[in-house]
């Protein structure tokens, strides 16, 4: 049984360092951060409203992509309020931390259900990311292209010297699965946070992380266009068969500054190369899968993602 297909759009924002600067080793707070404050600010006509009274609300971009809500008749279970958040940032995953004028940034934004067709927001937002500036520096930087992601790779579809969109949109193909053969490696690029039964793994077994592939995939096509439900009752038999082998994944902390809450945060979690042998067939395209959707607690912050890694490359 394979996933159900996910509607979708994939966009690379590249943005031009314009003074040196210091960066965090993971970026992901620093521009998940910004982007939503530049996201509001360029969408919301009522920038002093707050988003709870608002009159608006229903109807506003800036709601429907940050603030998702459900009705409660809609939830997966008693009491669920919030939907996922129907994109993945995919911040640059370069450890360095020293820019200097002239240097490059990207990153990625994987858009879904309500938050596709905003490509020309988009456009705007990291127009003003880059006069806002990142981390507690505040050093401007500005949006030079911008990509997207369509059945026939990338194309530009924004550049600041032209200055106007040639695309509205661009629909990304489905994942393209990789044949998997008898031992399959994969990297956990970056952190990943898996919780069963309330409490975070520190271990990670191939049972436990189909399981949660699973989980995000049946909440994502519940809310934003899937074709239904998949049940993963035999799967589910078949993974716990599946056997982890030489794995080299440790937990790895990261902290994090909340704005809103005014605390540092503690987000960390499994990271480094884990693989895996068995019968690996009936799994191909839900580990595609998950190589674009990421997997686990936190992807608007990039966490969770993953990537399958050849044999040649894994020995």
């Amino acid at each position: 049984m394979a996933p159900a297909s996910l509607p979708h759009e994939i966009y690379r924002f590249h943005l031009e360092v314009l003074g040196d600067t210091r960066m965090p080793e993971y970026k992901g707070s620093a521009f998940r951060g910004v982007f939503g404050h530049a996201f509001k600010r360029v969408v919301c006509a009522l920038r002093t409203q707050e988003c709870v009274s608002c009159l608006v609300r229903e109807a506003c971009t800036y709601q429907r992509v940050f603030e998702t809500g459900v009705a409660a008749q809609d939830g997966p279970r008693t009491g669920v309020k919030v939907a996922p958040h129907p994109y993945v940032l995919v911040p640059p995953l370069e450890e360095r931390t020293r820019y200097a004028a002239g240097d490059r940034l990207s990153l990625d934004l994987l858009l879904m259900g309500p938050a596709r067709g905003i490509l020309p927001y988009l456009v705007y937002t990291f127009q003003e990311v880059g006069r806002l500036g990142l981390t507690a520096e505040r050093k401007p930087l500005v949006l030079r292209s911008v990509e997207g992601f369509g059945e026939q790779g990338w194309e530009v579809v924004f550049n600041d010297a032209e200055g106007q969109l040639r695309r509205s949109a661009v629909p990304a193909p489905a994942p393209h699965p990789t044949p998997l053969d008898g031992i399959v490696s994969m990297d956990l690029v970056t952190p990943m946070r898996l919780q069963e039964k309330g409490r975070l793994l520190s271990e990670l077994t191939f049972g436990s992380l189909f399981l949660a592939v699973w989980r995000r995939h049946q909440l994502l096509s519940r809310y934003y266009g899937g074709e239904g439900e998949v049940s993963g009752h035999e799967l589910f038999e078949a993974a716990k068969r599946i056997e982890t082998l030489g794995e080299r994944v440790q937990w790895k902390d990261w902290t994090r500054w909340s704005n809103r809450q005014q605390t540092k945060m503690q987000l960390g979690g499994l990271f480094g190369r884990a693989q895996f042998r068995g019968d690996l067939s009936p799994f191909a395209t839900w580990l595609a899968w998950a190589e674009r959707f990421h997997v686990g607690k936190a992807t608007s912050f990039g966490l969770g993602k993953v990537q399958l890694v050849s044999q040649g490359e894994a020995a």
